[in-house]
Formats: C-alpha cells, sequence, structure tokens
C-alpha cells in the first residue's frame, strides 16, 4: 500500500509467526493453525474488523517473514515490509489440553545498524503520511534500544503526528522525554512491573498513577485491570467504567483490542466517553472468542451501549 495512502499506521518492533496445536472438538483429530502475532499485528487486526485500514511498519526477514507476508494477505492487513537478514522470529503452542503450553520459540533477530535505519526511516514517512500512529513496545527478549523510542517520540511531535502509545517501563519514558501521547493504554500489571504501583492497589492509588502518568506528556490515559474498574483520565476529567463480565475463552489479547478501540475513537473524534465505551467493549468482547483480536464487531457495538461510565474524584488523595 502506498505510504501516502495509509491513515493510520502501527509500529510493531516484531512480528511473530504463531503455530497452534488444537483438538477439533469432539474427535481424536488435531488441528495445526498458522497465524501471524505480536501486539502490533493484534491491533491492526482489531482496527481492520473495525471498518480502519491500519498499514503494519515492522521487519521482516527469512523463511518465516516470507509465509508472514502471505498470511497478513489473508487477514486483509496492509504492511511496509523492512527486509532483514536474520529469520522474523516463530512461537509453538500447544492447546489440545484447554491450555496453551509453549513448545518451541526461536529468538527475536537482532538488527543491524542499517536494517533500523530503514525501520526508523519506514516508520517516519508512513507516520507522516498518517491521521493516526500507534506505536507498540518491545516483546520480551527484544533487544532493540529504547533510544529508538527517545527519537521516535521527539520526531513524531516534530512532524505533528497524534500517537496513540501501548507503552510502558523504558519504551514510555523514553518516548515522552521529547515526545507526547494523544492516549496512553497501560495495565495495572504493566505499572506493577514498572514498580509505580503495587499489587491489588485500590481506586485512590490507581489514580495517582493516572495522574503522574498524565504529567508525564500523555493527553489522555486509561488503566485496564484484571480485577478493578478501567479508570482513565481525559485532559482534567477522571471517569471510571464498569463492563459487563462475559464468559472468557481467551483472556489474551484483551489490551490490545482496548488499544485499537482508543485509535479508532481518536480517527473519529469521539468524545471521552464514548472513547472509553467503545475501548472496554472491545477488550471484553475479544474474551468471547479463540484467537487475539478476533471479536465480534457487532458485539462491540452492543457492549459500548452496556459500559457504564461514571465520573471520578481526581484531586489529590
Amino acid at each position: 500500500m502506498p505510504e501516502e495512502q495509509a491513515d493510520l499506521c502501527v509500529f510493531a518492533p516484531t512480528l511473530f509467526l504463531t503455530v497452534t496445536v488444537e483438538s477439533v472438538a469432539d474427535t481424536d483429530e488435531t488441528d495445526i493453525h498458522f497465524h501471524p502475532g505480536g501486539q502490533g499485528f493484534w491491533i491492526a487486526r482489531v482496527l481492520r474488523r473495525l471498518g480502519l485500514r491500519p498499514v503494519i511498519v515492522a521487519p521482516f526477514g527469512g523463511e518465516t517473514g516470507d509465509v508472514l507476508r502471505g498470511l497478513l494477505g489473508t487477514w486483509d492487513v496492509d504492511f511496509t515490509a523492512v527486509d532483514i537478514q536474520q529469520s522474523s522470529p516463530v512461537y509453538m503452542h500447544d492447546r489440545r489440553g484447554g491450555q496453551r503450553v509453549s513448545i518451541a520459540e526461536s529468538p527475536i533477530p537482532v538488527l543491524n545498524r542499517h536494517e533500523l535505519d530503514d525501520l526508523y526511516g519506514r516508520m517516519l514517512s508512513t507516520a507522516a503520511g498518517a491521521e493516526i500512529c500507534v506505536v507498540t513496545g518491545r516483546a520480551p527478549g527484544d533487544t532493540l534500544s529504547v533510544e529508538l523510542y527517545r527519537r521516535l517520540g521527539a520526531d513524531l511531535a516534530a512532524l505533528n503526528v497524534a500517537v496513540i502509545g501501548d507503552l510502558h517501563g523504558a519504551e514510555l519514558e523514553a518516548f515522552l522525554d521529547k515526545g507526547a501521547l494523544h492516549t496512553l493504554k497501560v495495565s495495572d500489571g504493566d505499572l506493577v512491573e514498572d514498580g509505580a504501583l503495587v499489587e491489588d492497589a485500590g481506586t485512590s492509588q490507581r489514580v495517582k498513577a493516572l495522574r503522574r502518568l498524565r504529567q508525564l506528556g500523555a493527553q489522555r490515559v486509561v488503566l485496564s485491570s484484571d480485577a478493578h474498574p478501567t479508570l482513565a483520565c481525559f485532559g482534567d476529567e477522571f471517569y471510571q467504567a464498569q463492563v459487563p463480565t462475559l464468559e472468557s475463552v481467551d483472556h489474551r489479547g484483551s489490551g490490545d483490542s482496548m488499544t485499537a478501540g482508543l485509535a479508532m475513537a481518536a480517527i473519529h473524534r469521539l468524545d471521552p466517553i464514548r472513547a472509553l465505551q467503545i475501548s472496554c467493549a472491545a477488550g471484553a468482547a475479544n474474551v468471547t472468542r479463540h484467537g487475539l483480536g478476533n471479536m465480534e464487531v457487532g458485539l462491540v457495538e452492543q457492549l459500548a451501549d452496556r459500559v457504564e461510565v461514571e465520573p471520578l474524584d481526581g484531586g489529590d488523595h
């Protein structure tokens, strides 16, 4: 897809080829599924289902990279490929027992200087022609320097590109050093991992965490949780969102679906309450199906009207 036609781009520093072994219901047979994977793809996949046409910017290499190119086409997800010498990573999971069991995983490739320059340049050129840019963090084991995130934050700000960030920790701090975020999506678990929030933090502690992130340079912050209502601040306004509880088939990827919902809301310039409703509904709908980012769009629309959003005191506690 030509870069000037992109209305939304997704920075995906790592794309995986995923291989999943599953049992066929009520039989002794086995199914083996091949899909693209990784945070950037899952977000782009949800955006595509929500009616947008995102463009992924990512490195591709080796035989697995060739397979990924073909698979992305089957999902009707556009991409801008940066060729690398090492092979794109792959992981294999066995779900025949009902739970995901890791069988094997190849290492994430280390990009050389020229490949990094190509990835960065391609990202900037695609983002410059996009209305919204989604920036995702590094996968576990990725050696990509946080300096790239610092540069990316500064240069996207200079290009006046609105950024939706699914970031935390070192990547978030680096990006906001000279950059800004239109919206930041982060989870309780992310902040606990960063040491910015304690386990089982109450509402007042979570609000304080929102305020700190807002002060760092995120205009809007959405804080998701497995155990508590979603909290959000949009400028100086704070909200709490309660989502209908649905039976979970696979909880993974709900946060990525929320990020996609926030990006869609930014594209359509939805008001804060509706943006939060759409985001929470996308995350909730994700858990009802196998496969990440594979929700039923009609369910998102129905759930959004059932997400209860209430104003929240955002003052000092």
